[in-house]
């Protein structure tokens, strides 16, 4: 009889030990107010609810387990625990089980098994595991909403509308479902620096309102094996924690580069990471829910595999924005920046064609700094002036220091590409002519207008071609044989063009020329001469028949620094009506 309470005792111990032992702390403290305070449990209680634990009857200790005695109700144990832990705000350890805590009396604590919801849309097309709440790994984060919305982009429709079906079957997936099409798993973004890849990136997830992962190429390239590999697994599986999901990868050339093709460097770090890309796109699991975005200048550079349809399904270029476009993006970036009223935009959206979106954001935010720089509270015309030839010309801080006559020269110069570009008919029409001492490589420019057409007639290259060679027309015809070199750049953009128009255009006698045999290169050689000395003769005659418009003009921009079109029309229309007064008077 002693030797069993002994040993019943023992065994209470060693439960109480246990007990308190397999418990999180947080828990503890409450036990041990229990155990401080006078509760009506009895020696024989403990004693018959150690013997319940340890019976090899199953149920029995099932039973006391959940808190359950013989009778069906509930353990007294359990209910005081209950209380106590509900008035105290305790969270439920981790684990399998789930700790019910019933605010209600009577109702006790006890144990279940989380019972499984019934599966929505959501689940149903995306999987049960789309709705974690994991929102950061060890290398990645995820950004529940981004800023950015179209509303933020200017111009650039067409590439909004392209864009508004990947955010429909983002967010309204169960509309492609009874279609049997495949969705499609991502897009490049390519083209030149500067024109909102990785804006677009970020105003897709904002509309789409989905979550958004965003990384760059060059995090997956490390000197260690293996490295890159595990860092897209442990990308895709944060983007399948948080599905639906955009992965936005800049400069995606880094990690997607062609493959190896050679057996020595076949197995390279690089090449693993890439095959670990591919297989996160389109591998044997399901990933039904992740949309990649890639961004990069170099599409050409990227694995064929990689842009396949079933991966990359598409391919957007962003090149530099049209009028329309600029328009926009003028409007868009003035906000907030006094302007005086000799500020023209339309003029600025003509002069700054060619720019990419962040060149215009920069000439607005520049003049704006300069204005400032001399406590001015607006921006003027001369700012935006002063920072849109550095654009284009760029800048030193030390003027160059050109002799009188050597100005002189650069003004002629000037003006006699100036005046042949404004007679011709098929070329684009010139806009300005400035001398800015403060450029590195070109003192002297004439500005020509955008032409809108990529394709050149014959007339409108050769005229380019009189354009060229009339800056040296100009000086010889004024100062006969006291020519400067400011013609080379001129020189070898002529010879450049006139070998384009006979070799490439097939613009010559002969539309194909093969390249193999000397006869043709000789050929090649004479032809390109001849085409030349025509375009010469052509703007020669131009130049010596315009002395005196040339000489005005030349005046006007040595003393201002710059001449625009208008008034080179005034002044040829000055001198025309002059000569045909003195003809009118002969006669």
């Amino acid at each position: 009889m002693y030797i069993m309470k002994i040993f019943g005792i023992l065994g209470f111990l060693s439960f109480v030990g246990a007990f308190f032992h397999g418990i999180p702390k947080a828990l503890r403290e409450p036990l041990r107010a229990i155990n401080m305070r006078n509760y009506p449990y009895s020696r024989s209680y403990f004693e018959d609810y150690v013997r319940r634990l340890n019976s090899k009857n199953i149920t029995l200790q099932n039973q006391e387990i959940m808190g359950v005695n013989e009778n069906g109700t509930q353990n007294q144990l359990y209910d005081d625990l209950a209380e106590l832990y509900s008035n105290r705000n305790l969270t439920r350890p981790p684990g399998g089980l789930r700790i019910i805590i019933s605010p209600i009396p009577g109702m006790g604590l006890g144990l279940k098994y989380n019972e499984p919801e019934e599966e929505d849309e959501h689940d149903k097309f995306y999987g049960s595991n789309s709705r974690n709440t994991k929102k950061k790994s060890d290398n990645f984060e995820v950004v529940d909403k981004s800023p950015i919305s179209f509303k933020d982009i200017g111009g650039y429709d067409n590439i909004k509308h392209e864009l508004n079906q990947c955010i429909d079957i983002l967010s309204n997936y169960t509309k492609y479902q009874g279609y049997n099409v495949r969705i499609p798993k991502g897009l490049i973004f390519e083209g030149p620096p500067g024109n909102g890849k990785t804006l677009f990136a970020k105003a897709l997830a904002g509309e789409a309102d989905v979550s958004f992962i965003a990384v760059s190429g060059s995090e997956f390239l490390e000197k260690y094996v293996g490295v890159g590999s595990s860092r897209i697994r442990e990308l895709f599986k944060l983007a399948k924690e948080n599905i639906p999901c955009i992965i936005f990868i800049d400069e995606i050339d880094a990690v997607g580069r062609r493959r190896s093709t050679d057996a020595e460097t076949a197995n390279t770090e690089r090449d693993s990471t890439l095959n670990e890309l591919l297989v996160g796109l389109d591998g044997f699991k399901n990933t039904s829910g992740i949309f990649l975005i890639g961004a990069t200048n170099r599409a050409d550079l990227l694995d064929s595999a990689l842009t396949r349809p079933g991966r990359i399904d598409k391919r957007i270029f962003i090149g530099n924005p049209d009028e329309k476009t600029r328009s926009a993006i003028f409007e868009i970036h003035k906000r907030g920046k006094p302007m005086d009223s000799d500020v023209n935009i339309p003029d600025l959206v003509e002069e700054t064609a060619g720019f990419s979106a962040a060149q215009i954001e920069n000439l607005l935010n520049e003049a704006m700094l300069l204005a400032l720089r001399f406590d001015r509270k607006s921006m003027n015309s001369d700012d935006v002036e002063a920072v849109l030839n550095k654009i284009m010309v760029g800048w030193q801080p030390n003027e160059h220091e050109f002799t009188d006559s050597i100005i002189d020269h650069i003004a002629i110069h000037e003006l006699g590409h100036a005046i042949v570009g404004l007679l011709a008919k098929h070329h684009a029409p010139v806009t300005k002519v400035l001398i800015n001492l403060s450029a590195p490589n070109s003192p002297g420019y004439t500005v020509f207008a955008n032409n809108k057409s990529p394709i050149m007639t014959r007339e409108a290259l050769f005229e380019h071609l009189m354009i060229l060679l009339s800056g040296r027309i100009a000086e010889e015809v004024f100062f006969d044989r006291s020519i400067t070199t400011g013609a080379i750049n001129d020189f070898e953009e002529a010879l450049k063009l006139a070998k384009k128009m006979i070799v490439y255009y097939g613009m010559g006698k002969h539309a194909v020329y093969p390249d193999l045999s000397e006869k043709y290169k000789e050929i090649i050689d004479i032809e390109v001469a001849g085409l030349i000395d025509e375009a010469y003769q052509y703007a020669e005659f131009l130049v010596r028949n315009s002395r005196d418009l040339i000489h005005e003009g030349a005046e006007i921009l040595k003393r201002d620094k710059i001449i625009k079109a208008e008034q080179l029309l005034m002044l040829m229309n000055e001198k025309y009506q002059s000569i045909m007064a003195l003809k009118f008077k002969q006669i």
